[in-house]
């Protein structure tokens, strides 16, 4: 099983390495999932090069200059300043179904990136989704089947501490069983401890881990009710997207727009087209969640910003560090890998309840959904918990290696999206631009920065300029373009998929199962393994 980095191109070898081991280490739930193309959701405005960013030098230094200022002031965030009114856990529920509906295998080195010279693609043929894009858990039924039930599926044992005081308590409440099936330690870097999944993104940070744990888990729960293996995973899958359409959509994007594309259809995604996933959506408009991730979050009872002591906070760098892909599994705080742990240490077993709404406590937020980012996505590491920079060689890409903003905006660029205000015209929309645009921004910064690309802007900071303009969503939700792209997209390919909650026969009470019920769901296995 090969790891991936944060933003890492996948290759064919590494996917093929990562199915490969899947199947060595035991029986694979369901075949290898189908592919589908990556396309424009607007061909036509690929035509007219008015519609996309100059292809220039200067275009290529304005964006690295623009991506440099979409920062927000260290540690604004530990308190609830900026925050939007969505629960945290769907930032990395968001991460989950990304991984689930979209990977591609072709894209730009980061020293190509780098080049200041870079042009755009001439062609975007070839351009392969290697994930099966229909919203159909193919990231967790690629994984492992329990080789003592055949009807569940395999979940990884944590590592006991035996150290019973903050920060190494053991979490109440939860079995042994709350971690990734993984392999065993290994001198290879690349293999050592790394999870047995069908995605080997869903181990790049602790929270996103635990989200695909807690989807194994709620199958095993199904099982347990007494279906058989295909039951469950039909059952799991329609309550997925039933979370996605019922629950996701209506906070991250405009609650009428959501409404409006289910009751009313399509004015964008042409479903008459062969299944496609847009890369406006994929390269742009989908990756407003980096806008959502905070510096530091409410855990668990060791690691807190709001309990103490000692007090702890779940950081960015500590959520990657508790997984094999992006650290070490190390008990310590700094993590020592002489401390190191084969699987995930029990007192890294997450409580949900303090990001999610489970009755009880008030969860922490996700950040506003704005044109700010933490900074700790300035600061991105590779799939060895590395400096990203690490494995960069000129100065140009050492220095966009970390920076997550500068990649999007880069790639964006190099896929010729269209820009934001072409597309605003083409739905119909008054297009945010000129002196409102840059009103619409955070910092002073950011306004100068964003100057030369006030009529003209890159699609992916159009759309969180738009979702966090004060006379607008205000960073409670997405706006108008980038809710229509988002809703759009995912209701067209859960209406295509071949396990759809939207076909016909379903139960329309299912339209009501929350987020929240499939982690309760997931937490009847802590009482039944006990």
């Amino acid at each position: 099983m090969s790891r991936l980095g944060h933003g890492e191109v996948a290759t064919p070898s590494t996917l093929s390495r990562t199915r490969s081991a899947v199947q060595r280490a035991g029986k694979v739930a369901s075949a290898l999932p189908p592919t589908s193309d990556f396309e424009y959701l607007f061909p036509q405005l690929q035509t007219d090069p008015a519609n996309r960013l100059p292809p220039t030098p200067q275009t290529v230094s304005a964006l690295v200059t623009l991506g440099k200022s979409m920062t927000e002031v260290a540690g604004e965030d530990i308190l609830p300043v900026g925050d939007s009114p969505i629960p945290a856990v769907f930032t990395y529920f968001g991460q989950f179904l990304d991984h689930d509906i979209t990977l591609e295998e072709k894209s730009a080195t980061i020293e190509q990136l780098s080049n200041p010279n870079l042009v755009p693609l001439l062609s975007i043929d070839g351009l392969t989704n290697t994930r099966s894009a229909t919203l159909d858990l193919d990231s967790v039924y690629g994984g492992l089947i329990d080789p003592n039930n055949p009807n569940k599926m395999a979940v990884g044992p944590v590592s006991p501490l035996n150290r019973p005081q903050p920060p190494t308590n053991p979490v109440p409440g939860k079995s042994v069983f709350n971690d990734l099936p993984r392999q065993p330690p290994s001198a290879d870097p690349k293999e050592d401890r790394a999870a047995i999944i069908g995605d080997p993104r869903n181990d790049e940070n602790t929270i996103v881990a635990q989200l695909h744990t807690a989807f194994l888990k709620a199958h095993n729960s199904l099982v347990d009710d007494g279906m058989s293996f295909e039951a469950a995973k039909m059952a799991l899958t329609v309550r997925y997207q039933n979370i996605v359409l019922h629950d996701f959509l209506p906070r991250i994007c405009d609650p009428a727009i959501v409404a409006d594309v289910l009751a009313k259809g399509f004015k964008c995604y042409d479903d008459k087209r062969k299944i496609f996933m847009p890369l406006e959506f994929a390269v742009a408009a989908y990756r407003f969640g980096h806008s959502m991730v905070r510096t530091a979050y409410d855990f668990n009872l060791n690691f807190s910003p709001f309990s103490g002591p000692p007090v702890i906070p779940a950081s960015l760098e500590l959520l990657f560090t508790f997984t094999a892909l992006s650290g070490q599994l190390a008990p310590g705080n700094p993590p020592d890998p002489a401390d190191a742990t084969p699987t995930l240490p029990e007192n890294w077993v997450i409580e949900w309840e303090r990001i999610a709404e489970m009755g009880g406590q008030v969860p922490q937020n996700a950040r506003a959904i704005d044109a700010r980012l933490t900074p700790m996505l300035f600061g991105l590491r590779n799939a060895l918990g590395q400096p990203a920079s690490n494995d960069e060689t000129s100065p140009a890409a050492k220095d966009i290696a970390p920076r997550l903003a500068v990649r999007n905006l880069l790639r964006g660029y190099l896929f010729g999206l269209p820009t934001g205000q072409a597309v605003a015209r083409a739905m119909g929309v008054a297009p945010l631009e000129g002196a409102a645009l840059l009103a619409a921004l955070p910092t002073a910064a950011m306004k100068t920065a964003a100057e030369p690309f006030k009529t003209a802007s890159p699609l992916w900071f159009y759309i969180l300029a738009e979702a966090g303009n004060p006379a607008g969503a205000n960073g409670k939700h997405l706006g108008p373009v980038g809710s229509r792209i988002v809703a759009e997209t995912l209701v067209s390919l859960i209406r295509r998929s071949p396990i759809s909650a939207l076909g016909k026969g379903q139960d329309p009470a299912l339209k009501n199962f929350k987020l929240a019920d499939l982690l309760r769901l997931a937490a009847r296995q802590d009482s039944a393994t006990a």
